[in-house]
């Protein structure tokens, strides 16, 4: 008697827990915006590296929004993406079958199909792809939406690698777009002494880049002195123009350098 007395107050317990849950995250709707970015690698299907793919988000109830849907004549054979979306394509990224397979990043507002903010809570995004006319890789990757920022980097899977999920909320946003304006960079043009005025101490990685877009020079967040201005020596290279890329809190803050 008191054993079924237990598990029915459980029951009870667990019923609260999902009856409230739903109703305090139709009252919490932080505005933010998610990025993900993943490279595929090949399964060696009949018809590799030419591949189908498709990205999507659900919640705890199933599907909210498809974000990019690269299969324009072979969108039957993205089973799992059909299954939660019955084929929906509203504000995705739409194209053809991709030839090769390589880095894709995916940004979602973190709105439904009307456009209205979804309420806070876990969100999962799934990743499928297909070489062959049957079911591929899937993936599959969940995040917080909330008042905090996510920033996630898991493992590399078989045929998912690089992967990393950043969901920034509206106010980082705002802080975040401060930090940017306030951001200078003299002389320049320059010598190769290029001073970072106002650098922001959140700064977790600065990457130089040559006009082909390759990363020639990085420093990490252990090797940076952090005050109210940073020196880079860059008078080893070659005169020319190059990108500076700083990873501020899952963002990027980006500048060209003229060297003299």
């Amino acid at each position: 008697m008191n054993q079924f007395k237990y598990y029915s107050i459980s029951a009870a317990i667990l019923i609260a827990i999902l009856v409230s849950a739903p109703l305090k995250a139709q009252q919490e709707r932080t505005a933010g915006e998610v990025t993900l970015s993943f490279t595929t690698v090949t399964a060696n299907g009949n018809y590799a590296p030419k591949h189908v793919l498709a990205v999507w988000v659900e919640d705890e109830s199933g599907f909210v929004k498809s974000r990019l849907v690269r299969a324009n004549n072979r969108k039957q054979y993205l089973y799992t993406w059909i299954a939660a979306s019955n084929y929906n394509e509203v504000d995705a990224v739409t194209g053809s079958t991709i030839s090769s397979h390589q880095t894709h990043t995916v940004v979602w507002d973190c709105t439904d199909l009307e456009d209205a903010e979804v309420p806070d809570g876990i969100y999962t995004i799934h990743i499928e792809f297909t070489e062959k006319h049957a079911q591929g890789p899937l993936y599959a990757i969940n995040f917080i939406k909330g008042g905090e920022e996510q920033h996630l980097t898991p493992l590399d899977q078989d045929n998912f690698k690089d992967i990393q999920l950043d969901f920034i909320p509206e106010t980082t946003g705002i802080e975040f777009q401060k930090l940017e304006n306030e951001l200078l960079i003299f002389p320049n043009p320059g010598n190769g002494f290029f001073t970072i005025d106002k650098f922001p101490v959140e700064t977790e990685r600065i990457s130089i880049m040559d006009h082909s877009g390759k990363t020639i020079r990085t420093w990490y967040q252990d090797e940076l002195i952090y005050s109210e201005s940073l020196q880079l020596d860059l008078r080893d290279l070659s005169s020319g123009i190059y990108m500076l890329s700083l990873n501020v809190k899952g963002q990027s803050i980006s500048r060209k350098l003229i060297k003299n």
